[in-house]
């Protein structure tokens, strides 16, 4: 695949705001489930160990019309949690059985008891983190809160999450990671490689794509990058 078709493919899973992937892989198998996430402080390797696939939610950018998002919130609000409620009320979430709100600002707080209120079928769960990083004290609580998810999302899958799944999951997620700063060290060096946008895509398309093929487009655009010549050459 050459570098431009997978920049196009990437942006084109960022840009499809009716998860059209997301459905596909849901509806190939009976059984399956998704679970929607904030992008960030969210433990992945718990819901990929349990056999479900997470799936980040980033709001619907400068794609989406914030409508009904603004009965929820006041329109100086950041667009982020107005353009992900008005996704979901507006039924574009509907291939989600969970979601999980982390720990990052009193919006997304608020976000997470209104999902309860409105989508009180589906999962959902507050992802605190720990403020105080003693091992005593947030490492205890911390390890408490991990374990409470992790026998949750195993109840929601049917799912045992074992110690050898978890392992598993988080290889795959450490190589996802190590892939994407690859790629911001190798835009870093040579910028003329990986456009904004380009790098911006990439990043984001991680969060929709299911199962092992998670990080290879990272790696891929990075070598397929490589060849390519830089300014006023040739």
């Amino acid at each position: 695949m050459a570098l431009e078709e997978i920049v196009e493919h990437c942006q084109n899973l960022y840009d499809d705001l009716d998860f059209s992937s997301v459905n596909r892989w849901k509806n190939a198998l009976s059984g399956r489930k998704v679970i929607g996430h904030m992008p960030v402080y969210v433990p992945r390797e718990l819901i990929h160990a349990a056999g479900m696939l997470p799936v980040g939610i980033l709001g619907g950018g400068d794609q989406l019309d914030v409508i009904h998002g603004d009965a929820y919130y006041q329109s100086y609000i950041c667009r982020i949690p107005r353009s992900t409620i008005e996704l979901a009320v507006t039924g574009r979430l509907d291939v989600l059985d969970g979601m999980l709100f982390p720990s990052t600002c009193d919006v997304i707080r608020n976000l997470s008891g209104m999902w309860q209120l409105k989508f009180q079928d589906k999962f959902v769960r507050y992802v605190d983190v720990p403020q105080d990083f003693d091992l005593d004290v947030g490492g205890a609580f911390y390890t408490r809160e991990l374990q409470q998810l992790r026998d949750d999302l195993a109840e929601l899958s049917g799912n045992e999450i074992t110690d050898e799944s978890l392992n598993a999951s988080i290889v795959l997620y450490n190589e996802n990671r190590r892939a994407i700063s690859e790629l911001y060290a190798y835009r870093s060096a040579q910028p003329w490689q990986v456009p904004d946008a380009g790098g911006l895509s990439v990043n984001a398309c991680r969060y929709v794509t299911a199962g092992r093929r998670t990080h290879q487009p990272d790696s891929r655009l990075h070598r397929r990058g490589s060849g390519r010549q830089t300014p006023g050459q040739g």
